[in-house]
């Protein structure tokens, strides 16, 4: 459980960060991934295998290649985030995180789409909705 605290605290400086200044601190997340590595070296994290940690990089990786080919409609920081979480929570947990952060930011945006107060172009933070994603997989 601990863990999860630990990510949630590293999350959530991120997401509050992103709601600001629309930019995830790059430095929070490399000391958090930095974390990750010597906690999961330590053994502290479980004896998940090396290969565990490369398959939990994943979606943060895809994130990236998203970026450069949509020319960062979606942020390299967005990857940057997964890889946090990945690093922390392995990859079934990094890949509920996502899909739950993804479900809910669609609900979202499709109620403020309906009622007008967002438009189509309009940037949308994906951090705070991951953070809403690690409290569904937390619970589940």
């Amino acid at each position: 459980m601990w863990i999860e605290i630990l990510l949630f605290l590293f999350l959530t400086v991120c997401a509050l960060w992103d709601s600001v200044k629309k930019e995830i601190p790059l430095i929070v997340v490399w000391t958090g991934i930095a974390i990750a590595v010597i906690l999961r070296a330590a053994g502290l994290m479980g004896e998940e295998p090396w290969r565990a940690l490369g398959l939990a990089l994943l979606p943060g990786v895809m994130f990236w290649m998203i970026s450069f080919l949509t020319k960062e409609k979606v942020g390299y920081g967005d990857g940057w985030v997964l890889l946090l979480i990945g690093s922390f929570a392995g990859i079934s947990k990094c890949v509920l995180i996502l899909l739950a952060g993804l479900a809910i930011q669609s609900v979202v945006l499709l109620v403020l789409l309906a009622f007008r107060r967002v438009g189509r172009d309009k940037e949308i933070p994906f951090a705070p909705f991951l953070l809403a994603g690690l409290g569904v997989a937390t619970w589940i």
